[in-house]
Formats: C-alpha cells, structure tokens, sequence
C-alpha cells in the first residue's frame, strides 16, 4: 500500500468491515484512514488492518460502528501506542495549536448534520496546509483553516514529530 491513504474508498480498504455493524471502511472508516495516515507521517507506520483491529480491541466504533468512529475515540488509539497528541475541543484553540503542529486529525460535522461526521488529516509543511482523505478525495488537497467552520468543528487531535522521536 502507498504510503497514505487519499480516500477511504480506495480498493484496497474500501471492503473491510469496521464494527459490530461489519459496515464496510468505504461507508465509515474516516477515523481509521486519518489514524492511519498520522502513524505513516510520524514515522510509526502501522498496516491498515492493524489499525482496524486495534480500533475493534479499543472499542471505537460508535454504535456498533453503524456511525463510524467515535469523535473522542482516536485518543485511545494514540494512548494505546504511546504516541503524545493534543486533543483541542474548541474551534479557536485548534486553529492556534495547528499553525505550530507538524499534523492533526479534524472531526467535523459534515455539510447536513444528517450526513454524519467525518474525519480527515491535515499535515503542516512549513505552514503549507494539505488534508488527506477530506470528502473522497483522490488526492492531498490544498486546506486552509479559513475553511474550518466554527459550527462544523467537533474536535481535533494535534501531533509533533520532535515528541514522537523523544519518546
């Protein structure tokens, strides 16, 4: 497998099954594509499966992983392997800490509430911002934090690569 994941429907993950619901990672695995992906940019590269499993032993899921993963769920996973992160539940305290974070995930409302929640990976290049698996996108996507709206924001998780080596 590469080393990120784009889009929670790539062919190789889009069919495994996530959750007691056994829905498949095309439908709601945005959480694991964005815990995935984080692993990969910090150097702790974790097989796709791997992850999927340790969300199961964790338990993750939210409602039998009908809804996905989760919001306050990722942080479980980064305890879980030791992996320093800061959890930012509100909007302006996310924006401050990701201009000095080298990645983070965001859990965001998506366009109708109805839709559900999605997760997605933002990695911090010398203050240029790109996302990863934002909306089924095939590729990285250029992300400013203008478009992070205030009453999407559900929560965020920031990460820095110098703590991650020192630990």
């Amino acid at each position: 497998m590469q080393q990120y994941i784009y889009r929670q429907t790539d062919p190789q993950i889009a069919a495994l099954r996530y959750g007691k619901g056994r829905k498949c990672i095309a439908h709601n695995g945005c959480g694991l594509v964005a815990i995935y992906n984080v692993m990969q940019r910090l150097g702790r590269p974790q097989p796709f499966e791997a992850v999927v499993r340790d969300a199961q032993r964790l338990h993750m899921p939210w409602l039998f992983g009908l809804f996905g993963t989760k919001p306050s769920a990722p942080a479980r996973y980064f305890r879980d392997k030791g992996v320093p992160f800061v959890r930012a539940g509100r909007h302006r305290d996310f924006c401050e800490r990701l201009t000095t974070a080298d990645t983070a995930i965001i859990c965001t409302w998506c366009d109708k509430r109805r839709h559900g929640i999605h997760f997605y990976t933002v990695c911090n290049d010398n203050g240029t911002l790109t996302a990863l698996n934002r909306f089924y996108a095939d590729a990285p996507t250029p992300f400013s934090l203008e478009e992070l709206r205030r009453d999407r924001f559900i929560t965020g998780y920031l990460f820095d690569a110098s703590a991650i080596e020192k630990s």
